[in-house]
C-alpha cells in the first residue's frame, strides 16, 4: 500500500498552518467564517434568553398556583373547625344562591382573594372555598351531612 501525501495523518500544528494560509490567501472567506461564527455566537444567546424566560414564567405560574392551594386548604381548614365547634352554624344559611360567609384579601400576597361560600345541598350543606392569585384559582370543597336528627354536621370526604 502506498501512502501519498493527502492519505498522511496532519498533526495540529499542520492542519492550522494551512488553515492561516488559506484564510490569509482569501479575504471573503475569512469575512464568511467570521460571519458564520457570530451566527452561531448569536443564535445560542438568542435560544439561552428564550429558555431562561420560559422557566421564569412557568415558576412564577407554579408558585401562584402554590400559593392560591395553601391559601384555599388552610381556610377550607378554619371554616371546617369553625363549623365543628358550632361558630358558623350552617342551617343560618339558606340562600340557594350561596352565602358568603368569609372574604378575605391576604397581606403579603400581591393580588390574592379567598372566599367562602355555603350553599344549602339537599339534606347537607356545601362549603366553597376558592382562593385566587394573580391568575391562579384554586377551589376547596366540603360537604356537610346532618348528623342524625341533631343541628350538628359532619364533614363527608367525597
Amino acid at each position: 500500500m502506498v501512502i501519498t501525501n493527502n492519505m498522511r495523518r496532519m498533526n495540529k500544528t499542520t492542519l492550522r498552518n494551512n488553515v492561516s494560509s488559506i484564510l490569509r490567501g482569501n479575504e471573503g472567506t475569512s469575512l464568511v467564517l467570521v460571519s458564520i461564527i457570530a451566527i452561531l455566537i448569536i443564535t445560542g444567546v438568542v435560544i439561552l434568553r428564550m429558555t431562561t424566560t420560559s422557566l421564569w414564567a412557568t415558576a412564577d405560574k407554579q408558585y401562584g398556583q402554590d400559593q392560591a392551594y395553601v391559601l384555599a386548604t388552610s381556610m377550607g381548614t378554619t371554616v371546617d373547625n369553625l363549623i365543628t365547634d358550632h361558630i358558623i352554624v350552617l342551617t343560618d344559611y339558606n340562600d340557594p344562591n350561596g352565602t358568603v360567609i368569609v372574604s378575605h384579601n391576604p397581606e403579603g400576597i400581591n393580588d390574592a382573594h379567598v372566599t367562602a361560600t355555603v350553599f344549602p345541598s339537599g339534606s347537607g350543606y356545601i362549603v366553597k372555598v376558592q382562593a385566587n392569585v394573580g391568575d391562579a384559582v384554586y377551589v376547596y370543597t366540603a360537604h356537610y351531612s346532618r348528623a342524625g336528627n341533631s343541628n350538628n354536621f359532619m364533614r363527608q370526604i367525597v
